[in-house]
C-alpha cells in the first residue's frame, strides 16, 4: 500500500490484513517516547481485501464524554470515522476529576474497557493505570447502563489532568474473555 504517516494523541490507525500485507511501526522521535494500544479484532469474514487507513483524534470530542472512533461497515447510521469488518464499535473518553459519564450497554452486548492515564470506577471496581475489566449483561448489573467515574487523575501530553479509558463493544459471547 505504500502508506507512511505519523500520528498523535487519540487517533486510530486501522488495517485489515486480509490476503495479506506487509507492515512494520517504529517511533520516528528520538528524545519523546512511542505509547500506542494495539488491539486485533477478528474480521467477520476471511479473505478481506488489504485496506489501510487513519483518524485524527479529536480532544474536544472525547472531553468528558464518549467518542465513537471504530464501528462496524454495517452500521450506516454511525459518526465513528473508522469502520471494521466486524460487529464491534470502540470509544474514548478523557474525564477530568470527579466527573462520571454513563455508557448505555445494550441488551445482549458485552464491553471490555482499559483505564489508560489516570483511574476509574465502573460499578464497584476501580480501574488504575493500565487495568482493564471485561464487561457483561452479568456484570453491569443487569441494567444495562455503566456508570464511569474518574477518581484519579493523570497530566497528559496535551498539559490536561484527566482520566483517560478506552471502551469496546460487541455482542455478548457466553464464556468470552
Amino acid at each position: 500500500m505504500g502508506t507512511k504517516e505519523s500520528l498523535g494523541r487519540g487517533s486510530v490507525q486501522f488495517m485489515t490484513a486480509g490476503t495479506g500485507v506487509r507492515h512494520s511501526e517504529h517511533n520516528l522521535s528520538e528524545d519523546k517516547p512511542l505509547r500506542f494500544i494495539q488491539t486485533w479484532i477478528t474480521p467477520s469474514r476471511n479473505n478481506l481485501p488489504p485496506n489501510y487507513g487513519s483518524s485524527v483524534g479529536d480532544e474536544a470530542m472525547r472531553w468528558n464524554q464518549w467518542q465513537h472512533l471504530v464501528s462496524s461497515v454495517n452500521n450506516k447510521g454511525t459518526e465513528a470515522t473508522v469502520q471494521i469488518n466486524q460487529d464491534c464499535n470502540a470509544y474514548s473518553s478523557e474525564l477530568e476529576m470527579g466527573k462520571t459519564i454513563n455508557f448505555p450497554l445494550s441488551e445482549g452486548r458485552m464491553a471490555y474497557m482499559i483505564a489508560l492515564e489516570g483511574s476509574v470506577k465502573v460499578g464497584d471496581v476501580v480501574l488504575e493505570r493500565h487495568d482493564a475489566v471485561e464487561i457483561t449483561p452479568l456484570s453491569s448489573g443487569g441494567n444495562g447502563a455503566l456508570d464511569v467515574t474518574s477518581v484519579a487523575v493523570e497530566k497528559a501530553e496535551h498539559g490536561k489532568d484527566v482520566a483517560h479509558v478506552l471502551l469496546f463493544e460487541m455482542q455478548h459471547v457466553p464464556g468470552a474473555g
